[in-house]
């Protein structure tokens, strides 16, 4: 598989995910995202000629990590900024809490293949999140450091090597950069995952059990090759236990409203030793579903706080999946995660969950026909709120190109004849984007367009769970 086909498939998943997850309101991180690309990718073979594919990698590494935004991804590399002192990644409160309680580090575990050593520190986990820093440095990573030709060395720190946990992983993402500490070249992944508590549950039950971490080269042709795995024990110490609150039978723990959310209760919350999980239940009109609940957080009768995992942005709830077994009389069901647990404390004599706006969204999808040759620009409703406009359509040398204005060019994702775009081209002053099909010429086209109708509300929300 060249590299080029490659990158298009890899580009129409991150789309792809890009679409389920982010709703594209950092409008001036997008735009920064979009000029560095826009510039990059004409010098850097390993950078995606995809603008969504590039803010899924953007976003993955600004916000699932706790460490900042940094502009060696784009320009210089840690190196040669400089020597630079290491920070190991650090717990979020749920894990340091754990570990204020006694739960353990896992042993830091060494492998050296291939000239490359790689080693495993700071590694947590319970049966539900794992987090770890993960150092490759050796004498191959030495060589690499003296590549002088900085794209093809940026394409071999940032664009090939990966971590895989395999079908443990459920979702989370991983920092990369490139440091010199004390004469050694480091390549220093810190990651950060919800796993599968089930296939957790699977590896705990083995007599000595173990947890995989595999090293893979994300450059091979076919699929990522497995370059070395490092096998983390996990000491009885790492406990799969949790503690199951249900609300007080004589609580009204349901929320009632005539806004588009109608009802809102919750079902249980499973504390474990580094996150309490709530299920919730919603029902809601019109075909909306939960995207957000805003400063949700579970309070108790002392007035502490235990606030949900939330970067602010994103939905912070995950809806659960599973056909009829997630639905209640037409309602759906929806998890979100808090911290610190209390897991190692008493329930509350009184426990109550609060916010104080919420956010819904629904798929959409519209088509109609394109005329190549009508009057443009033209501006089409999309949905009760959106609109696509379009300054210019015309076919050139076997493509068919399609201009939109350069603001948030993936909010409504188009396909022509069933094809999604091929590329993107920036205009030289930003105004625009032109989309590329690779489709027949003719007068007119079938356009399918989708994306998602956004409903936010303020709402007080206050829903007993214990009292």
């Amino acid at each position: 598989m060249s590299d080029d086909r490659m990158w298009r498939e890899w580009s129409q998943l991150a789309k792809q995910s890009v679409r389920e997850k982010y709703p594209f309101h950092l409008e001036r991180f997008e735009q920064e995202v979009l000029i560095k690309i826009q510039r990059e990718k004409r010098r850097r073979r390993w950078q995606v000629t995809s603008w969504a594919a590039g803010v899924v990698v953007a976003v993955t590494l600004f916000f699932q990590i706790a460490q900042p935004f940094d502009v060696s991804l784009w320009g210089l590399t840690g190196a040669e900024r400089g020597q630079e002192v290491f920070e190991w990644i650090t717990p979020d409160e749920g894990f340091m809490h754990a570990l204020k309680n006694g739960y353990p580090i896992l042993p830091e575990v060494k492998v050296e293949k291939d000239g490359f050593v790689y080693q495993i520190r700071d590694a947590m986990v319970d049966h539900r999140r794992i987090t770890f820093t993960l150092l490759i440095s050796g004498e191959k990573m030495e060589e690499i450091a003296r590549i002088p030709d900085e794209s093809k060395r940026s394409d071999m720190l940032y664009g090939r090597l990966g971590v895989d946990l395999g079908e443990l992983r459920q979702i989370g993402g991983a920092s990369k950069d490139f440091q010199l500490i004390d004469g050694v070249h480091y390549l220093i992944i810190k990651s950060n995952y919800r796993i599968d508590e089930k296939k957790m549950r699977e590896i705990m039950n083995q007599t000595k059990p173990v947890l995989p971490v595999q090293i893979v080269d994300m450059h091979k042709n076919d699929a990522d090759e497995v370059v070395a795995e490092l096998l983390l024990p996990l000491p009885k110490s790492v406990i799969v236990s949790e503690k199951v609150i249900q609300p007080d039978a004589e609580v009204d723990g349901v929320l009632e409203t005539d806004s588009l959310l109608t009802s809102l209760k919750v079902n249980q919350i499973i504390a474990s030793p580094t996150v309490m999980e709530a299920e919730l239940e919603a029902t809601l009109q019109d075909g909306f579903e939960l995207y957000r609940l805003e400063n949700v957080k579970l309070v108790d009768g002392n007035g502490k706080e235990y606030p949900a995992i939330d970067d602010r942005i994103n939905e912070n709830l995950e809806r659960v999946r599973g056909g009829d077994a997630s639905r209640v009389q037409g309602s759906d069901k929806y998890t979100i995660q808090f911290f610190p647990s209390l897991f190692y404390e008493e329930v509350p004599e009184k426990l109550e969950l609060r916010f104080d706006e919420v956010s819904a969204n629904k798929s959409i999808s519209e088509n109609i026909m394109l005329d190549r040759n009508a009057k443009y620009p033209q501006s089409i409703p999309f949905g009760k709120k959106n609109k696509l406009n379009i300054e210019k359509v015309y076919y050139d040398k076997g493509k068919l190109f399609i201009v939109i204005p350069n603001k948030r060019p993936e909010e409504i994702i188009l396909r022509v004849e069933g094809r999604y775009y091929q590329d993107f081209i920036i205009a030289e002053n930003l105004e625009t984007v032109s989309l590329t099909f690779e489709v027949p010429k003719q007068d007119t086209y079938q356009l399918e367009m989708s994306g998602l109708e956004f409903e936010r509300f303020p709402l007080k929300g206050v829903i007993p769970i214990t009292k």
